[in-house]
């Protein structure tokens, strides 16, 4: 059975730096960024536009 989006748990990096774990709308509360950002960057697009480096911004699912 598939998880909603919302209620899917990610933790936010940013290169190597933990950032902050939950929920997208509480880490979106924790850190000012969008939903619709935060929700982009589970995207496979997201990885392909993006450069890797170390301020890279990555959400990683904690659900599987």
């Amino acid at each position: 059975m598939k998880i909603p989006w919302h209620k899917r748990i990610y933790a936010l990096y940013k290169g190597e730096q933990f950032i902050a774990e939950g929920t997208i709308r509480e880490i979106s509360r924790k850190t000012g960024k969008t939903i619709d950002f935060l929700k982009y960057m589970t995207r496979p697009i997201y990885e392909k536009r993006s450069i890797n480096g170390k301020n890279q911004l990555k959400m990683i699912s904690l659900d599987d």
